[in-house]
């Protein structure tokens, strides 16, 4: 993991890919107007790696918030951006966009499955809407994965098995495993060049949630029960845990072709086809039994010495669905006069993508029954990228492009006489709408003086949100259009103070306009609520970001100074302390999120063949103005934790064996706008330290072994859901 002068073309020669090459078709990070962070392939073979989301499990003031293996949610959070603000991130596959940016929250995660793990070759992070290449949702944090293309014959085989020791308090305690399966097949011959990758893992995850009682005053016919565990919500509001819902066993196939050709030595396209299924049902569990031992999931009951009632939707197991396409194609060029051209073009489709619910408690094996079905089928996203850039004299280098992406979202919800079946019942509501965005930008590097160079930039976008409905089963509500037009200027100074020392200050403004579901999509459904706002307004952020770098000859240390001031910040929260649940979208007015980080990246520290990379961050998120919601000003913003800590060591101590250890650290945070919420339980958001490992042996040349753990010490922490516990991997892989 470096920073500044390492970059995506170099990691072939650092990881000895001696027959593939990494594509870099996104835009070259050379003179990175801001923090860059570099993760090469040889780190993610020594961490534990799942899928492509654990590229950045030690990126410093970074997270994803993967659940448990599998989890279709792993949203990024950042220096300013929480695990429910997902569209303040952007991830790119060579320069293919994976970001789901029709939706901002739990459910807006990137796109991971449509990138193996096994096919990345490089990953840079860049912090901060410093570049004007990007579009505002670059705010946050831009990530851009670059993948392998054969140099000839290439193939490899792996498989993964992995095994969870999950505890809770409330009696769920058991173990959850699953493996992975995943092979390449590659070649190229003459100009032509391909890759097929293909991947399926089957895993099942701990219970994600936790079914809750209310109150009940009818005696006469309550039930006396045992097993129930009096609890406190995170805001200290008693209530009573009775079950365990979301037991998701997840199945999910993934392939993905690409070709290359050189269609002559100055234009070479890519083409890229990629297919991602999962099917996954959540059961549900019921923790309490009557007086034969039998389970309970309905009716009113006796337990802690109350009364209470159990929702009939409580233990109401869930299933989905989803089949989704990437569909992209690239063309890349030069001139002779040294300036580059790129297009791209991309269509993310969603092909099948179905949520069911049942009606009623089916503990256990789902037996089936009436439900609900909410259909997303041609859902999706288009986008195009037309960019160049080159020299203007010997002093300056040029960035200018086009940008066009248009999201579509269409969410109808039927009853179904099965829910696991057909949605083959009468309508009960449908949600819909467009959103597109045009921009032109340009972008200038401005080498004045040897040591000096100022780089100033601008983005002019064009934002349209139409076609907005909300229908019943027997009316339509039609939103009204809504146009604006924002221009975000980017400006960065840095100075080479000495040969190994560099100075640089940067300020950006970026406009994140709101997502086609914050607009549009709302919902009713027996145990949840969502409210949407067609007339929200975009976030605009004006960042800053004061770095210092110091070069060694094992590495680099950098400390960075950042504020990001956001005014009408778009935040999603859900109350659950009310049945069913209440979800909103508001404008914030004002918040503010600065801070301080440390990095420092060391190869053959101390010792030959230890290297290691570290990293702290303080962090300080406030609301500073909501009139909306007065009880949060001044409070901690939630989701952004105080301190984000990391620490990775690898050490080679034998020719064919290396192990690994990782820290990763997230200080106090809450998760309420009124920092309401102090008990740590089911609902809140938790500090934790976590630790993991990993020990791989290179038996022979084509064969390697692994074993590995995360969450060593089985540490029992929450971000509304419970993360895993300990998790032991093991891993075999074969390559030519």
């Amino acid at each position: 993991m470096l920073a500044g002068p390492c970059r995506a073309d170099e990691s072939v020669a650092a990881t000895n890919l001696s027959t593939v090459s990494v594509q870099t078709g996104d835009s070259p990070l050379a003179n990175a107007p801001a923090v860059d962070v570099h993760v090469s392939r040889e780190r993610l073979q020594q961490q534990n790696v799942s899928s492509s989301a654990d590229a950045l499990k030690y990126v410093p003031n970074m997270m994803v918030r993967t659940r448990y293996i599998g989890d279709p949610n792993a949203v990024i959070s950042g220096r300013n951006a929480g695990t429910l603000q997902s569209a303040r991130s952007l991830v790119y596959a060579d320069g293919l966009l994976l970001s789901n940016l029709m939706t901002n929250g739990y459910d807006g995660a990137p796109r991971w499955g449509m990138v193996a793990a096994g096919e990345i070759g490089a990953v840079d992070v860049l912090y901060g809407p410093y570049s004007a290449l990007y579009p505002g949702n670059s705010l946050g944090t831009t990530v851009l994965i670059h993948t392998l293309l054969p140099k000839h014959r290439v193939a490899s085989v792996s498989t993964q098995l992995m095994s969870q020791d999950h505890r809770d308090a409330y009696g769920s305690d058991g173990h959850y495993s699953g493996h992975q399966v995943a092979a390449t097949l590659g070649d190229k011959q003459g100009r032509w060049s391909w890759l097929l990758a293909l991947s399926r893992l089957d895993n099942k995850g701990q219970p994600m949630q936790y079914a809750i009682a209310t109150r009940s005053d009818d005696v006469a016919v309550a039930t006396p029960v045992t097993g129930a565990t009096l609890d406190r919500n995170p805001n200290g509001t008693p209530r009573l845990v009775y079950g365990a819902n979301s037991i998701e066993h997840t199945v999910q196939t993934q392939a993905k072709l690409k070709l290359g050709v050189d269609i002559s030595d100055r234009v070479a396209a890519l083409f890229t086809l990629g297919w991602w299924h999962d099917d996954a049902v959540s059961r549900t569990r019921s923790l309490i039994r009557d007086a034969g031992g039998h389970a309970v999931s309905r009716g009113v009951i006796n337990a802690a010495g109350q009364t209470w009632t159990l929702p009939d939707s409580g233990l109401a197991p869930t299933a989905r669905r989803d089949t989704h396409m990437l569909y992209g194609a690239q063309l890349n060029g030069h001139f002779d006069n040294g300036w580059h051209w790129s297009a791209a073009a991309s269509h993310y489709g969603f092909l099948r993508s179905q949520a069911a619910t049942a009606i009623h408690a089916e503990a256990g094996t789902p037996s089936g029954g009436p439900g609900t079905i909410a259909d997303m089928h041609g859902s999706g996203w288009n986008t195009f990228d037309l960019r160049s850039h080159g020299p203007l004299g010997a002093q300056n280098t040029l960035h200018a492009g086009v940008h066009d992406d248009r999201y579509v979202l269409d969410t109808r919800v039927r009853h179904a006489g099965h829910w696991r079946g057909d949605a083959d019942g009468t309508p009960i509501s449908a949600f819909g709408g467009r959103t597109r965005t045009r921009a032109i930008y340009l972008q200038d590097v401005w080498s004045f003086a040897p040591a000096w160079a100022l780089t100033l930039g601008g983005r002019l976008e064009q934002w349209r949100a139409y076609g907005g409905l909300l229908a019943n089963a027997s009316s339509t509500l039609r939103h009204a259009t809504r146009q604006r037009t924002d221009f975000s200027p980017k400006a960065a100074l840095s100075w080479d103070i000495a040969d190994v020392w560099q100075l640089r200050l940067a300020h950006g403004r970026a406009v994140r306009y709101p997502t086609v579901a914050e607009l549009f999509q709302g919902t009713i459904s027996g145990n949840a609520i969502v409210n949407n706002n067609p007339r929200l307004r975009p976030e605009i952020d004006a960042s800053t970001d004061l770095t210092l770098i110091r070069q060694t000859s094992q590495g680099h240390w950098r400390i960075s100074l950042f504020q990001d001031r956001i005014a009408d910040a778009l935040y999603t929260q859900t109350d659950i302390t009310v049945t069913p649940t209440v979800t909103s979208v508001q404008n914030i007015d004002l918040t503010r999120m600065r801070g301080v980080e440390g990095e420092l990246v060391a190869t053959d520290a101390w010792i030959a063949g230890l290297d290691i990379s570290a990293s702290l961050a303080l962090n300080d998120a406030t609301t500073r103005r909501d009139r909306q919601y007065p009880a949060a000003n001044g409070k901690v913003f939630p989701r952004i934790p105080r301190i984000r800590a990391s620490l990775f060591a690898n050490y080679r101590f034998a020719p064919q064996w290396d192990a690994s250890l990782g820290v990763r650290h997230s200080g106090h945070q809450y998760g309420t706008l009124d920092n309401s919420d102090f008990v740590d339980t089911y609902g809140a958001v938790s500090r934790f330290t976590v630790v993991d490992a990993k020990l791989r042996w290179r038996f022979s040349p084509r064969w390697t072994a692994a074993l590995g753990v995360d969450n060593l010490t089985n540490a029992r922490y929450w971000v509304y859901h419970p993360y895993a516990g300990r998790t032991a991997f093991g891993q075999l892989r074969w390559e030519l």
